[in-house]
């Protein structure tokens, strides 16, 4: 079974039929588990049959659970990386722009996305609130080899209800099946919230993880260190003092990194014209945003926009 349009923003993925199973238009499972043998040995091109990179940012338009058994795999997600080994779960928000980097021959993947909250059931508050502060600060959740085989045992499980023909109540079970997801995540993410708090102690750090929020939610309307510095509460120097002792990098390096990602995003969305992400990105006219994408890419939005 392919995915259907709804799922095509999916671009890291590229599966072959039988290893794909969708019910509806909002949920899918994917995975490459049983290929057994390294992407180098197979005698077809594995650029049509497994999880491939993509050489550009994406939007993801729906949640994104990505569950590594064995290699590696290089994803950034809103400009960090993070790099998926073997019982790594990389969990990804709805309208999250990311990029695969790169995927080692021998990487095995297993996929669970859905297209809205419909599939995200609702569990007791301290369950929804630890995964919140976990997700909120971090998209990479390790496993312990048990761990990762209670979250297969889940999915293949589900894999195998969608797949049948004959059972009748796939949304209600497959709903069920991730109530057990979600509160087997609830489990692993429950000790390690506690050392993410630990790492945000520092007052620099927690102002640049807002900071950072922030310019992700407003980039496209607001490029001004002001205005960041305004909603945090704090002066322009202050902000861009603590962004640079943080990071390493200055605010508006940052500002510029953000608006220039969504501004690839939406080139190469086919969607829009150059004069309209333009517009979108609320520069003053094509000129100016032409000149302020080449400058940080060194290509012309419309060389950019025809890259293949």
């Amino acid at each position: 079974m392919n995915a259907s349009t709804h799922f095509d923003a999916l671009n890291l993925l590229m599966l072959p039929d039988g290893q794909v199973c969708q019910l509806d238009d909002d949920f899918l499972l994917a995975d490459n588990l049983g290929i057994s043998m390294p992407l180098s040995d197979l005698s077809v091109d594995p650029y049509t049959n497994l999880f491939v990179k993509s050489p550009y940012p994406f939007r993801i338009q729906f949640v994104m659970l990505l569950a590594c058994t064995g290699g590696f795999m290089r994803f950034r997600l809103h400009l960090k990386e993070y790099v998926l080994r073997e019982n790594d779960l990389l969990i990804v928000h709805k309208g999250s722009i990311g990029e695969c980097l790169e995927i080692s021959p021998d990487c095995r993947l297993a996929l669970v996305a859905f297209s809205d909250d419909y599939y995200a059931p609702e569990i007791s508050a301290q369950g929804s609130s630890v995964i919140r502060r976990y997700v909120g600060q971090e998209a990479l959740l390790p496993l312990s080899a048990r761990e990762m085989g209670e979250f297969l045992s889940v999915y293949r499980a589900i894999f195998r209800k969608i797949s049948d023909p004959a059972f009748l109540c796939k949304r209600e079970i497959v709903m069920s099946y991730m109530q057990v997801l979600f509160c087997e995540l609830w489990q692993s993410m429950s000790p390690r919230v506690a050392e993410l708090e630990v790492r945000r102690e520092s007052r620099r750090q927690q102002l640049f993880d807002r900071f950072l929020q922030l310019v992700a939610r407003h980039c496209t309307a607001e490029r001004k260190l002001e205005f960041y510095a305004d909603k945090l509460c704090v002066t322009p120097k202050y902000l861009s003092r603590c962004v640079h002792a943080t990071s390493g990098h200055s605010a508006g390096e940052w500002i510029r990194n953000y608006v220039v990602l969504e501004a690839k995003v939406l080139l190469k969305s086919g969607q829009y014209t150059v004069q309209q992400v333009s517009e979108l990105l609320n520069f003053p006219n094509q000129s100016f945003f032409g000149t302020y994408f080449k400058q940080a890419t060194g290509h012309s939005p419309k060389a950019y926009q025809r890259e293949k």
